[in-house]
C-alpha cells in the first residue's frame, strides 16, 4: 500500500478517516451526512448533486454500526457490509465520480489493523483475535486494497496513519 500525503482523497474515491488533523477542515466546512440517510439513497435515489454541492461527502455513523454490531459475529457484520456498504460505494462512484466519499470514524487508530499479508483492514479491539475482527476493507471495498490505487493516509507532521483510501472500487 502506498502512502498519500496530499488531499486528493477528498475529491475522489472512498476513504475511512479517523484523524482529527485530516478531518478538521472538512468538518468545519460541512456536517456529516448520517449513514442512515446515505443508505436511503440506494432505495429512493441519489440527490441530483452532492450535499452542499461540495467535492466531499462526509458520512458519519459507520463506526457506531461496527462497534455495536461487533458483539455479533464478525462474519455477520462482514455480510452486512457486503450487502449494504459495498453497493453504496459502487453506486456513489457511478453517480459522482469526481466526489470523495469519506466515512468519518472516531478512532482510535488501534481499532483499524492493516494486515499486509492479506491486504485487509480489520476493525476490532487491539489484541483481539483476528478471526473475531471485522474484515472492513473487504466488506466495503471488495478487496480494492491490492495493487495500485490503495493508499494509507498520512497525517502531516506526525508521520502516522490517519486513514485509508481507495481510488476506485470495482
Amino acid at each position: 500500500m502506498q502512502e498519500l500525503t496530499s488531499s486528493s482523497w477528498r475529491r475522489r474515491g472512498c476513504s475511512i478517516v479517523w484523524s482529527p488533523e485530516l478531518l478538521s477542515d472538512l468538518i468545519v466546512e460541512q456536517d456529516a451526512v448520517p449513514l442512515r440517510t446515505v443508505l436511503t439513497w440506494m432505495a429512493s435515489g441519489f440527490p441530483d448533486s452532492p450535499p452542499g454541492d461540495r467535492p466531499t461527502v462526509l458520512v458519519g455513523g459507520l463506526q457506531t454500526v461496527l462497534s455495536t454490531a461487533s458483539s455479533s459475529s464478525a462474519d455477520a457484520v462482514y455480510d452486512w457490509l457486503r450487502q449494504n456498504m459495498l453497493p453504496l460505494v459502487r453506486a456513489f462512484q457511478s453517480r459522482w465520480d469526481r466526489v470523495g466519499l469519506v466515512f468519518v470514524m472516531d478512532g482510535p487508530r488501534q481499532l483499524f489493523d492493516y494486515n499486509m499479508a492479506d491486504d485487509v483492514i480489520y476493525f476490532g479491539s487491539a489484541g483481539q483475535d483476528r478471526a473475531k475482527k471485522i474484515k472492513l476493507s473487504l466488506g466495503i471495498w471488495n478487496g480494492a486494497l491490492t495493487g495500485d490505487g490503495a493508499y494509507e493516509l498520512i497525517v502531516p507532521d506526525k508521520k502516522e496513519t490517519g486513514g485509508y483510501h481507495v481510488q476506485r472500487v470495482s
